[in-house]
């Protein structure tokens, strides 16, 4: 059995009622994921003032959002409560299905955080040359968002054939970190030179269209650091977990840390569009507009009856 098959096996320790506590509080958070960010995906879809070339990778971050609430943190209470023994069937066979689970499990958070530090760049391309940064076409920004899921799908793939062709034991999940700390590292450079040109930088012509790049750059750059603190622990705890077997000797107390950092890892991809919301005013206008139209079509064949 492999380090990955006995830390899973530690859950074990869990009572079947603490066990089916902390599913029941991931599940709620994988519906409201899901639905908040598919609510999001569908009003810069619609709203045609939403859908400009600086916006994609904004979308693109939304449905990475989508697909960790709705598949990645299904996969992960499905393996968990196999660990748990809360289920009546046999578990994924040790081999194919169960690296296919691990990519699958990795593949959308991967998108996610890959997004945050593509938007951090393409933000400080912004900063530092606005003039160029508008007048770049939209297949740039396409190429940008295309580039974001090849390499998440790259990145999943590599953790698939390391699992299972065992090539280096725990080794998959160390470049898993390392990949998250190089876009961290990205980000924070990058929003670090932000505030420097900001600070210390000279006002540029065309002040209205300035503005609200700027707007947007803190706005995005709030949904990056709300992002990264939640997700920091998780990682920090994912890191010590693979690299210190002995930390892997759970107490319930550990455990319950655990699934804690585990809850809040998934929450960061719920907050972006609440944050866009009190942030954007076209988007909370859209989002409204949205809303009432829907409520006013479900009330239309009510009355009609």
């Amino acid at each position: 059995m492999n380090k990955q098959n006995e830390t899973v096996g530690s859950l074990t320790t869990f009572s079947p009622n603490e066990c089916i506590g902390w599913l029941v509080v991931l599940a709620i958070v994988g519906v409201a994921t899901t639905t908040i960010n598919a609510l999001t995906v569908i009003v810069y879809l619609l709203e045609q003032r939403l859908r400009k070339r600086t916006m994609y990778l904004v979308i693109s971050l939304a449905v990475a959002d989508m697909c960790v609430g709705g598949i990645s943190l299904t996969v992960d209470v499905s393996m968990s409560g196999f660990s748990c023994g809360l289920w009546k069937i046999d578990p994924p066979p040790k081999g194919v299905w169960l690296s296919i689970l691990i990519g699958v499990l990795f593949v959308f958070p991967m998108a996610s955080v890959i997004n945050l530090a593509s938007i951090s760049l393409e933000r400080t391309h912004a900063t530092f040359r606005p003039f160029q940064h508008r007048l770049l076409k939209k297949w740039v920004f396409g190429a940008a968002v295309a580039a974001v899921w090849i390499f998440a799908v790259l990145s999943a793939s590599y953790v698939y054939l390391d699992v299972f062709f065992a090539l280096s034991g725990p080794g998959e999940f160390y470049s898993y970190l390392s990949i998250l700390a190089f876009c961290f590292f990205a980000i924070a450079v990058s929003y670090a030179s932000i505030v420097a040109k900001m600070l210390c930088g000279t006002q540029p012509q065309h002040q209205r269209a300035i503005s609200r790049e700027r707007k947007l750059t803190k706005t995005l750059f709030l949904v990056t650091l709300a992002s990264c603190v939640l997700l920091s622990p998780y990682i920090i705890c994912f890191f010590l977990i693979f690299s210190k077997r002995t930390f892997f000797s759970y107490s319930s107390q550990t455990l319950h840390l655990h699934f804690l950092l585990i809850s809040l890892a998934y929450v960061h991809s719920m907050v972006n569009p609440i944050l866009y919301t009190l942030r954007i005013p076209e988007f909370k206008r859209a989002l409204v507009s949205f809303l009432a139209f829907r409520s006013r079509a479900q009330i239309s064949p009510q009355s009609d009856s």
